[in-house]
């Protein structure tokens, strides 16, 4: 499993850093020379899924699903992944995002997988499913904020090759819930490189924390 982890995040390193680098045909939302000079808009596919050329908040667009299901925050230079992407009618979509940031040494990737059915209601299945794609053995924190229920992984494997953070967002009036998983690696070999930091957490928790199911 640690080999079929560390090969997706090399596919995501490689896509990060080749990727939605030109500027390509107007995909019906925004006119071309209006959009910004990030990645998430040069790349014609990520585009699609934002709500709005303004920011959100700083560094920060709105990311609205094609299943009009939930919006999120999206970091304004990741990009979606064309070939991860799956959908089925308003009911699933499953997808993943990254991007190489040099300053801090690593490349990120985010999956989150979208499910709007009763399936959502078997909490063992979920979490299972959660730990079996990054060999997580512990256990899951419950935590409930509004009409959310949230279970969180610990912080995940420290000083290995990569870095982990597991949830489990389920709404407590409807079906809606989603399976977020963020992986890391060192994209340098200086030993400086850290894959647990204050920086990444709270990125990571701005994103998760900022997710919203739509009515």
């Amino acid at each position: 499993m640690k080999k079929t982890i560390l090969l997706s995040l090399t596919i995501m390193l490689a896509f990060t850093g080749g990727c939605g680098m030109t500027k390509e045909k107007d995909n019906g939302k925004v006119e071309q020379q209006s959009m910004p000079e990030t990645e998430a808009f040069k790349d014609e596919f990520t585009r699609e899924f934002m709500k709005s050329t303004e920011e959100t908040e700083e560094g920060y667009y709105t990311f609205e699903s094609k299943t009009k299901g939930y919006t999120m925050l999206f970091p304004r230079d990741a990009i979606v992944s064309t070939g991860d992407y799956e959908s089925v009618k308003d009911q699933f979509e499953s997808l993943s995002f990254g991007e190489k940031l040099i300053d801090e040494k690593i490349s990120y990737f985010i999956k989150v997988t979208y499910e709007d059915n009763s399936s959502t209601r078997d909490i063992d299945t979920k979490l299972e499913l959660l730990s079996n794609g990054a060999e997580y053995k512990g256990e899951y924190q419950k935590v409930v904020k509004g009409d959310y229920i949230i279970y969180l992984s610990d912080d995940g494997p420290k000083n290995l090759e990569y870095y982990y953070y597991l949830a489990y967002i389920k709404s407590a009036t409807s079906d809606k819930a989603i399976r977020f998983t963020y992986f890391s690696n060192c994209i340098v070999e200086e030993k400086s490189c850290e894959l647990v930091t204050n920086k990444v957490k709270e990125r990571t928790n701005f994103i998760l924390d900022s997710i919203k199911f739509e009515d």
